[in-house]
């Protein structure tokens, strides 16, 4: 008996240290890491995007405007690879394969991406850079050991929403709500964080709330009609699949007439009717100021904190064409906190 006592505990702690020794992050020592690339005269940037949609290439731009006003400019002293997976989770790992194998820093936009880059360097042996831009939480993505202690060679800037401010516009622009759907794609954990969060908020303000997942664009509109129809307002986090998909989601909200807050702006040009949105150009600038001070040698990615954007950084937008498609008008003491993106449309 005594035996066995000793010896669990003492198999858990050798669990323990083989678990933590698989974490790159931990077994890394960035104390004499320096960044080197190949040809310092032309330093190699590979960028990777998971899929086609307006938030993510604005962080794209915004990080590539940062480079370019720091003077590091694409086909001069830096040669820029951009890779799209046009949504094919197998093309994304092997894109960033190779971006892994020919370029001197990389950058993810978004979880999947920044994930498929960081396993293509643990598994290279590789430590060069990795940025990653568009994520929620880097933590839960298993990417840094912490927001404020990266502890390895991948750092950046997340998209983190301020969700239940997001969620508190449902009882301002339709105070008769009393359901609210959350819809979210089952491969992208930023969007299940999120909808988490929100599902908190809103029960916390005695909302009634109902969440659906889809598992991509097949099965999205069939998702969505059956959540729409079942609720007052709906709910959706920054997610890559349903943004590239949310004229699908339109077509369920106006049917059945119930109101639509989106995670970020750009989700509301093809769908989508108010949202407290980030603004993705700056938080990609961001990420790209960081770039530079990793390329000039100012710091490690590992001393560099996860950056993100302030509450106060963010803007009420709103689709007066997508609101008034789905019937809803907003009450005027709240009408005038949104900007239209949808003014001057036809």
């Amino acid at each position: 008996m005594k035996t066995n006592v000793i010896k669990k505990p003492i198999n858990l702690f050798i669990a323990l240290l083989a678990l933590a020794s698989c974490n790159p992050m931990n077994t890394i020592d960035m104390t004499n890491w320096k960044f080197t690339p190949k040809d310092e005269n032309n330093i190699k940037i590979g960028i990777l995007q998971p899929i086609e949609h307006d938030a993510l290439s604005k962080a794209r731009e915004g990080f590539i405007k940062a480079l370019d006003t720091a003077g590091y400019k694409d086909g001069q002293n830096i040669t820029i690879t951009y890779s799209n997976a046009n949504g094919v989770s197998s093309d994304q790992n092997t894109l960033a394969k190779n971006l892994t194998s020919s370029c001197d820093l990389t950058l993810g936009i978004g979880t999947g991406a920044s994930q498929a880059l960081h396993s293509a360097q643990i598994n290279s042996g590789s430590t060069n850079p990795i940025l990653f831009t568009a994520v929620t939480d880097a933590v839960d993505a298993e990417l840094v050991s912490s927001n404020t202690n990266p502890g390895g060679y991948i750092t950046g800037t997340s998209d983190a929403n301020p969700v239940e401010e997001q969620i508190n516009l449902i009882k301002e622009c339709l105070p008769s709500a009393t359901k609210l759907g959350i819809i979210y794609t089952q491969s992208e954990t930023n969007s299940e964080v999120q909808a988490n969060q929100a599902k908190a908020a809103a029960e916390e303000m005695g909302l009634e709330v109902k969440i659906s997942t889809c598992t991509d664009s097949t099965d999205l509109s069939a998702t969505a009609r059956d959540l729409c129809s079942k609720v007052d307002a709906l709910y959706i986090p920054t997610d890559n699949n349903i943004a590239a998909n949310m004229n699908t989601v339109k077509a369920a909200a106006d049917t059945n007439k119930i109101l639509v807050v989106c995670g970020e702006e750009g989700m509301l040009k093809n769908g989508g009717q108010i949202t407290l949105s980030i603004d993705y150009f700056e938080l990609g600038r961001k990420c790209g100021n960081i770039a530079v001070s990793i390329i000039k040698g100012e710091k490690k990615p590992n001393e560099i904190p996860v950056a993100t954007m302030a509450k106060e950084e963010c803007v009420y937008v709103m689709s007066s064409k997508n609101l008034a498609d789905a019937g809803i008008t907003l009450p005027d003491s709240v009408k005038t906190k949104f900007t239209d993106i949808s003014a001057g449309e036809n």
